[in-house]
């Protein structure tokens, strides 16, 4: 990439005590990597159990159990408004902030018979409509499946199902076979072959002498019934397995494109079963893909009467078939941590029922093991320790030999996304301060990903013309972390993604003007707020909004002219800037070469109560106040 559109320019010091700022490179530490295993834990409404602690669960890998460090519930109840973010003027982050659901509403037209979907599809319109408009919905056929758009449009989700019509249409043939006994026939079963015959060809099989002769033997009077039935046979057992196969083909591709998003998916599947063998198809992959895609199927199963218009006759083994067909969807959807359901006509029931169940989930982690990390499927088996609710969990993870380079990766793919994740809370702020002998300015970025836990954190600086100013990447073990940028005055959008041990995703978008205020020959920087130092030679590490401990720093640059008297600088907290001061300081006030002024001082915390204030520095010249900077923040919370 040219130089000419695109500078990485990486500071990753923060602003020092003193006299400058000092850079570092980061550190990356490997730390414990936890496996996440996300877990459903229902009442009998099928509605989240949401008071569970780990010591409720007991998790087993390949057989062995492992000590559950977290178990978190995740919270997907949505309102039909969004939600606004907890941020301010000064800081910017994704904490309720609220981007909707993924849901997609995937139409299997191959195992759907061209009637009896439209009173499904119905049902799935309304599914639609009834969620909260935030949600962004997609719509595929599985068949014809290249792409999935989501959207929040309903009128055009709407539309998109009525186009999808089911294809599925049962193959006629000369004998009246099932598909449960055509499968049990094409492999070889030769007492299911003896009824077929038996009931098709009229006559016991043990009459024919040599079915395998049958129709060439036409002098002694046998016919090629029986040879003919068992070809008949293979070929519905063919088809079968070839609709399955094209079907499961197109289910994974669509997951593999969920996983570019973040956070959970779920994908609502419309079938009337399928034929899916486990010495033919194996679903591992499909697991495995659900699992890295943090997707969930739920199936319906579509009822059908046993005789419609387009049959001629019912099969001899309607009831058995049906359940083979019900037994290939509940593979799929077992593997997907999901749950099949059986639809009749458009009967809302089962829709509501998965309402209910994507308001929320758990999400265990566990240490992983050096056996874990082969890049192999383990076996996983999830249990309650008391309790008598119904679970469901995954059945399989994996985890990659090498994790840092994922994790790269996936921080890349939060910052292309312009949708914001709301998994992990992230908040991040910008301060901007004059470079000293330059014309630039120095631009501080802070950033707090959860409470207090590790975290990857991930930053993209980029200026009014799409161009990356700079970048930065760092793991830390408290999820904080402050580096400085130094770019051209302007305005910029910094993006920030966070993931933390858990694989649980933050990411957050904020603009902000990079300049220096003026005031009588001053050029001043923001009003920098910052725990105290565990030594007065260590850096500072700005606050985002919150402040803790007994004390603040509060920290403040300036750039004179050599005319301009050294100032004077009062710093207060208050509730209001019409409040009277609650606690105030002189800050220590240092020159240095080129007019460079930097002021300091600690103010005490310890006896304010939680809530909002305003922190304020009143420069004085002479003894006249000649301008202010304030920068608000909050005491505990969250």
């Amino acid at each position: 990439m040219s130089s000419k559109c695109m500078r990485w320019l990486i500071c990753v010091g923060v602003l020092a005590a003193g006299a400058g700022g000092a850079a570092r490179q980061p550190t990356f530490r490997s730390g414990i990597e936890l496996v996440t295993v996300d877990a459903a834990v229902l009442d009998g409404d099928g509605r989240p159990v949401r008071t569970l602690r780990p010591e409720d669960f007991r998790i087993d890998v390949d057989g062995r159990p492992r000590r559950i460090v977290s178990a978190q519930f995740i919270d997907q109840s949505v309102e039909n408004d969004a939600r606004l973010p907890a941020s301010g003027a000064h800081f910017s982050s994704n904490e309720g902030a609220d981007d909707g659901r993924i849901v997609v509403v995937a139409v299997d037209q191959a195992h759907i018979k061209r009637l009896e979907g439209r009173p499904a599809l119905a049902a799935a319109s309304r599914f639609i409509e009834s969620l909260p408009a935030i949600d962004r919905i997609g719509v595929v056929g599985l068949t014809s499946a290249t792409s999935v758009t989501l959207t929040r449009d309903r009128l055009a989700l709407r539309n998109r199902l009525g186009a999808l019509i089911g294809h599925g249409d049962s193959l006629s043939g000369q004998f009246n076979l099932g598909i449960s006994e055509a499968l049990e026939i094409a492999d070889g079963g030769r007492a299911r072959l003896a009824d077929a015959v038996l009931r098709e060809c009229g006559r016991s099989l043990a009459d024919y002498v040599n079915t395998a002769r049958a129709g060439d033997d036409a002098a002694t009077g046998r016919d090629s019934c029986p040879e003919q039935l068992e070809q008949e046979s293979r070929g519905m057992a063919q088809h079968a397995h070839a609709q399955a196969r094209i079907s499961l083909a197109a289910l994974e591709a669509l997951i593999v494109r969920l996983k570019e998003l973040p956070g959970p998916k779920t994908i609502v599947l419309l079938s009337e079963g399928m034929i899916v063998d486990p010495r033919r198809v194996d679903v591992s992959k499909l697991a495995a893909d659900a699992q890295a895609a943090r997707v969930t199927i739920y199936a319906l199963a579509l009822e059908v009467p046993e005789f419609d218009a387009t049959q001629q006759r019912v099969a001899p083994t309607a009831t058995r078939d049906r359940q083979v067909r019900h037994d290939g969807i509940e593979q799929v959807a077992g593997a997907a941590r999901g749950a099949v359901f059986r639809l009749a006509g458009d009967d809302p029931s089962p829709f509501a029922r998965i309402t209910r169940e994507l308001s929320g989930h758990y999400l265990l982690a566990f240490e992983a093991a050096d056996s874990d990390r082969d890049a192999r499927a383990h076996r996983i088996r999830v249990a309650l320790t008391r309790g008598r609710h119904q679970l469901r969990a995954r059945s399989r993870f994996t985890v990659a030999p090498v994790a840092p380079p994922a994790r790269g990766a996936q921080l890349s793919g939060l910052l292309r996304t312009l949708a914001p994740a709301n998994e992990l809370p992230l908040r991040v702020a910008t301060y901007t301060y004059a470079e000293p002998a330059r014309p630039a300015l120095r631009v501080v970025i802070s950033a707090e990903a959860g409470n207090g836990e590790g975290a990857w954190l991930g930053f993209v600086l980029i200026d009014e013309a799409g161009v990356i100013a700079a970048t930065a990447a760092h793991e830390s073990r408290a999820g904080q972390y402050a580096f400085s940028a130094v770019v051209p005055e302007g305005r910029y959008t910094l993006r920030a993604a966070a993931i933390d041990g858990m694989g649980r995703q933050g990411s957050v978008e904020r603009s902000f003007l990079a300049r220096l205020g003026s005031t009588s020959g001053l050029r001043v920087g923001d009003l920098m707020l910052a725990p105290v130092p565990a030594t007065p030679a260590a850096p500072l590490s700005p606050i985002v909004d919150r402040a803790t401990g007994d004390a603040v720093v509060a920290y403040l640059e300036f750039q004179t002219t050599s005319d301009v008297r050294l100032p004077e600088v009062r710093v207060a907290i208050a509730r209001s800037p019409s409040d009277s001061p609650l606690v105030s300081a002189v800050a220590t006030v240092t020159s240095g070469a080129g007019g460079w002024v930097t002021a300091q001082a600690v103010l005490p915390i310890a006896g304010l109560a939680s809530g909002s204030y305003l922190a304020s520095a009143e420069i004085l010249v002479a003894g006249a106040t000649t301008g202010r900077i304030a920068r608000p923040f909050t005491i505990g919370g969250r």
